[in-house]
Order: structure tokens, then sequence, then C-alpha cells
């Protein structure tokens, strides 16, 4: 006797997924039949309704299996989909979108471009030094000052400091910021628990001084008398800060010079001492 064929377990599926396709390639596409046939609104309306049955004939195969979406109770559920998605758009469109477009044009009417960036980048210097500050991890904290030292160079393009502008970016982020990152990385105890370090601050204290360090730039940003002058010509400061430190400074840029590479020496012996510490524990 032969067996009787069998249907293929796939086809659903497939039913499914096309029909959510067609779906919504003709909710997408009915808005632009007055363009090509020339209907009306009623029309187009019909479509999207067809089209968004489709959608949820499909979708009852993944997501509502619950509910038994066929025939007269499909219908009524998509009437029910398709009158509050209709509600939601001309709220949208009506309401919203001009409402959203009144305010934007206003807001942008009054604040300049040049006074979004340095906000911006206000933002990112304090936020950064929060994260330095209070975050828990040493590596979080690491890279949060990433960030509030490429705040501090964009504000220092803000004053016209083009220079120490640059010297951030190159000595602070380039350098300091690597060698802390190189640091962390490379010490075992920092390395083995990178939870070890921040966990001692004593947050109430901390607290209360940046409220009233906050309380106290806040008064004096506000009842200060602040004079409003000409915006200046932007001038280099390059040329003079290079003759200054080969002339009149050329001594403390020396000494500072020597500094660092005292830094440097005492930095390679305590890793050689920690180095041998840690081979003789192990032999």
């Amino acid at each position: 006797m032969a067996a009787a064929p069998q249907r293929d377990a796939g086809a659903p599926w497939r039913e499914r997924i096309l029909a959510i396709l067609g779906g919504l390639f003709v909710v997408a596409g009915a808005p632009l039949l007055p363009h090509f046939f020339g209907v009306g609104t009623p029309a187009v309306l019909a479509g999207q309704f067809v089209g968004l049955t489709a959608i949820l004939w499909g979708l009852n195969r993944f997501f509502f299996r619950r509910l038994p979406l066929s025939g007269f109770v499909l219908v009524l559920f998509s009437i029910a989909v398709f009158g509050v998605l209709f509600l939601l758009g001309y709220f949208t469109t009506e309401i919203v979108l001009p409402f959203v477009g009144e305010f934007a044009s206003r807001f942008i009417g009054l604040v300049h471009l040049a006074d979004l960036g340095f906000y911006l980048f206000a933002t990112m210097t304090i936020a950064g030094a929060a994260g330095t500050a209070f975050s828990r991890n040493i590596i979080y904290s690491a890279w949060s000052l990433l960030f509030a030292f490429m705040g501090v160079a964009g504000l220092y393009i803000f004053l016209g400091a083009d220079f120490p502008a640059v010297a951030q970016v190159l000595i602070y982020v380039g350098g300091i910021l690597v060698l802390i990152l190189f640091a962390i990385m490379l010490t075992k105890q920092i390395g083995g628990d990178p939870h070890l370090t921040n966990a001692h601050l004593a947050l109430p204290a901390g607290g209360v001084l940046a409220l009233a360090t906050v309380a106290i730039l806040s008064y004096m940003a506000v009842m200060a008398p602040w004079k409003v002058v000409a915006e200046p010509q932007y001038v280099s400061s390059v040329q003079s800060l290079g003759i200054a430190f080969l002339t009149e400074y050329l001594l403390p840029f020396e000494v500072a010079s020597v500094v660092l590479l005292a830094a440097l020496i005492g930095s390679v012996v305590i890793a050689r001492k920690e180095i041998k510490e840690t081979t003789d524990s192990g032999l």
C-alpha cells in the first residue's frame, strides 16, 4: 500500500513570511497609487488595510499563536490595529511634528552653533572628570580621563589657544594617558582585581564639597559683573610660545625635561625591582 504524500513542513513558514513581505510592500506602496493611477484616499486606505491584514496573518504564526486570527476574527483585529495606527499617525503628523518643528526653529534661532560646541566640550569635560573620580573600576576611570582631556583641548580651542590645545592632545592624551593605561595593565595587583581602586572614597564628604563648589561657581557665573567686549581677532600663539621657550624660558623648559627623565628612570627602576622580587619568590 502506497504511503500518502506528506505536506512540506516548511510550507506554512514560507507562506507566512511571503504574506508579511507582501503586506509590507502593499502598505509602503499604497501612498504612491494616486500618483500613478489617480485613485483617491479611500483606495489608499483600503490597500493599506489589506496589507496590514496580510502582515497580521503572517505574524500570527510567530507571535499571536494563542489568538484565533482567522476569518472574521482576523478582520476585526485588523480593523482595531488599523484604527490605532491611524490615530497615532494623525497625532504624530498633525500635532507632534508641527510642535517639534516650531520649537526647533525657535531654539536654533536663539542658540548659535559655536555655543552648542562649547556646551558639548564643557559637558564632556565634566562628565569625564566625574567618571574618573567616582568610577569603582580603575580601567573605566582611565578611559573617562580620556574624555576629560579631549574636552579640555576643545575648550582651549574656544579660547584661541591653539598651542595648548595641540599639546593637550599630544602630551596628555597621547603620552600620559597611554602611560597610565600601560601601568594599569602591567601592574600585577591592579590587573588581577580591577575593582581594587576607588573603593575607599568618602562619597558623602566628596558630595558636599562638589555641591559647595558648584554653588560657588554658579553664584559667580550669575552674579559677577561680566563685561561683554568685541570678539578679538584670532592670532596664532605658536610662534610667540616657541620664541619664549627658546629664549626667556629656556632654562625652566630644560629643567622640566630633566624632571621627566628622572621620572622615567625611576619607573624603570621600580619595574625592575618588582620583576626581580617576583622571580626570587618564584624560585
